[in-house]
């Protein structure tokens, strides 16, 4: 049993999920993968990842079962802790992301790729990139105002649906 002992609950196990989490994504195509694989070497042994293919791109989905919950699309990455309360909104973003309901917003200034978070606006065809930043950035990710010539890019499960805005 992997123990979190950041968390709450102190005896959470994220793989103990994995058949609820294969279950959710049962309309998918999923490859499971362990430690025992060269591209997954860095996990521990009882660590699992799920890659769910995208049929529309390359661009991939990946879920990581180890100490907490973690999930990878495009240049997005969630971390959530090892509670129900963190499977539960783990497995919301990951829906929402198949869903084509949540994408990947990245932010680009003159200085480069500025970070990503995970947006669950769709914005419309004259939408306004500063007001969908202020609305999807997370407190975290604190920037300064936007400058002439930044975009915010958003990339989608489906990159029919990709957007991209400039200031």
């Amino acid at each position: 049993m992997i123990t979190d002992w950041n968390s709450p609950q102190g005896d959470f196990d994220p793989t103990e999920k994995q058949g609820e989490l294969l279950m959710l994504l049962s309309g998918q195509q999923v490859t499971v993968h362990t430690s025992a694989e060269d591209d997954f070497d860095y996990m521990e042994n009882e660590d699992v990842a799920f890659v769910v293919k995208n049929p529309h791109s390359e661009e991939d989905l990946l879920i990581e079962l180890c100490g907490e919950f973690s999930v990878f699309f495009e240049k997005w990455y969630g971390e959530y802790p090892a509670t129900e309360e963190g499977y539960a909104q783990m497995t919301q973003d990951v829906q929402a992301v198949l869903a084509g309901s949540a994408g990947a917003l990245s932010l680009y200034t003159e200085d480069g790729w500025q970070g990503t978070a995970l947006c669950t606006e769709k914005p419309g065809p004259d939408a306004d990139a500063a007001g969908l930043l202020e609305r999807c950035w997370s407190a975290e990710k604190p920037h300064k105002p936007l400058e002439k010539g930044s975009r915010v890019e958003l990339v989608y499960w489906d990159p029919a649906q990709d957007r991209t805005l400039t200031v």
